[in-house]
């Protein structure tokens, strides 16, 4: 089993020095390809999902999630269960994070209408489940979250949708 080991090896280095391709001492070791990787996750994490924006102070999940409801808007009220799963098209990590993310904004009493157990964050009381919760979008973030002067479009993660 050893010696067949050593025979790849070889095979590997022939099979590179013969036609200028990569030899063995090109190939970079695992531990520090990691490294770079995590580095750069952590930091795609760090600006593009964990810290909201200087310029409107959402994050991308949170601005997902109006864009959802602006396309659900009828007037009435959407179950916040539906609207999660219209999210899930354009924020792909999760209804957990969807749902946390959408409590947040309707805590605040800015962006949303709510109705239902919303929970309180002064008594750390949590709200009631997505299928139990219902919210629409305020007539301020009609107005000014949806205004073509104030709003800049770009594509989705896959490049479907805007």
């Amino acid at each position: 089993m050893a010696d067949d080991r050593d025979n790849n090896e070889n095979n590997i280095q022939d099979q590179g020095a013969g036609n200028g391709g990569d030899t063995i001492h090109d190939i970079l070791p695992v531990s520090g390809m990691y490294e770079n990787w995590f580095l750069e996750y952590a930091s795609y994490v760090i600006l593009e999902r964990a810290v909201p924006a200087i310029e409107d102070g959402l994050k991308p999940v949170q601005r997902r999630i109006l864009h959802s409801m602006k396309e659900m808007d009828d007037g009435r009220f959407n179950k916040v269960a539906n609207v999660i799963g219209q999210t899930m098209q354009y924020h792909p990590h999760g209804d957990a994070s969807i749902g946390e993310a959408i409590v947040n904004i309707g805590q605040k009493d800015l962006l949303l209408e709510t109705q239902g157990n919303w929970g309180d964050v002064r008594t750390g009381d949590s709200a009631a489940a997505p299928r139990y919760i219902e919210a629409r979008l305020s007539k301020l973030a009609l107005d000014v979250v949806f205004n073509p002067e104030t709003t800049e479009w770009q594509v989705s993660y896959d490049g479907r949708k805007k």
